[in-house]
């Protein structure tokens, strides 16, 4: 067959793409991005670091097919291997299988099964890292969310158990409250900057993830069109009697039915699984959604306290001042009184 190979070229452009849209959107809200990366820098620092380390290995995976396709389509052109040529690496198997079927003139379903099976192997190896930089993010995320939570909520405990209640200064209380209450609202920019910068990541690289797997899954499907076609042409080009090439041609027809149906059986609960592991996730995200929730509830409880408690020193205060006030007039009357009794004795 003379059909070349697609170009992976093609899906890089639609990545620079993707990547020069997101540049255009973190250049149009780069202030608030920046305030919102000093919430923590150090752990913002360390999520940006890991998408842009994801961002280099799924091009790399990418520019990785670009020789593969090029000896693919030298191989379907000249229909020989080139010895000075460099080995592929992807492709080793359909190398190795080339020239033993050059020497033997024959290649069965079950080794052409075999190589695809050696390619699909190592497709799938480089994507297992990408797929673990966007889980890896999408972790930093929640964990930059816990971790600001907690300061949280231990920063309020501290702050409402610093108070001193039977200070009479109104004004020393309020201070000391401005003062406490930085620190929870570095938690929550913890919290929340975190969750902004991990997701968003994440959301990028998946693209770029799901560009990388079009590309691999064109590159694949296209190498198992073309190794059928030459698999059927070595089974029809084998030597031996009329009757034989007929029985050797059904059971090869059986063999390729029956990996079809192994395939699609294979595909259908590797499609099954997929769609559990996805559920799973969806409820431990739902769980997690419920517990910060519910961790929200509480600080705004103790919060609504708080203020109550502030409500109810002031009013102590007041009565207080009042009190003080009607104490020292009574007296100042009492003194004046008795001023006017001297004075009137003498």
């Amino acid at each position: 067959m003379k059909t070349q190979m697609t170009d992976p070229k093609r899906y890089l452009l639609r990545m620079v793409i993707i990547l020069l849209v997101t540049f255009g959107i973190l250049a149009l809200l780069y202030q608030p991005l920046a305030s919102a990366f000093m919430g923590n820098a150090v752990l913002n620092g360390v999520i940006i670091a890991t998408a842009l380390i994801g961002v280099a290995f799924i091009f790399r995976q990418t520019l990785r097919l670009v020789p593969e396709a090029r000896w693919l389509n030298t191989v379907k052109s000249t229909h020989t291997l080139s010895r000075s040529a460099p080995r592929p690496v992807l492709l080793a198997t359909v190398h190795a299988m080339l020239s033993a079927s050059h020497e033997e003139q024959h290649l069965s379903a079950l080794s052409l099964r075999s190589v695809l099976d050696g390619v699909a192997a190592r497709l799938d190896e480089g994507r297992e890292i990408s797929r673990y930089f966007i889980g890896l993010l999408v972790f930093l995320g929640l964990l930059g969310t816990f971790w600001g939570l907690l300061q949280t909520i231990g920063s309020v405990s501290a702050v409402v158990g610093g108070l001193d209640m039977t200070s009479l200064d109104f004004d020393q209380l309020m201070s000391q409250l401005r003062e406490g209450l930085d620190a929870p609202l570095s938690g929550m920019a913890t919290a929340f900057s975190s969750s902004l910068f991990g997701l968003g990541a994440s959301l990028v690289l998946g693209f770029l993830d799901l560009q990388l797997g079009q590309a691999m899954g064109r590159f694949f499907n296209e190498v198992e069109d073309w190794l059928s076609a030459f698999a059927r042409f070595g089974d029809s080009a084998g030597t031996g009697t009329g009757n034989q090439a007929l029985a050797q041609g059904l059971s090869e027809e059986g063999a390729r039915a029956m990996i079809s149906l192994s395939r699609a059986i294979e595909q259908a609960e590797s499609g099954r699984a997929s769609h559990h592991s996805q559920l799973a996730q969806l409820n431990s995200q739902l769980a997690v959604m419920n517990e910060n929730m519910a961790r929200e509830a509480r600080l705004t409880d103790q919060l609504a306290q708080l203020t109550t408690r502030l409500e109810m020193l002031q009013q102590s205060l007041e009565t207080q001042s009042k009190q003080q006030h009607a104490s020292i007039s009574a007296e100042l009357k009492a003194l004046s009184s008795a001023m006017v009794k001297l004075a009137t004795k003498k």
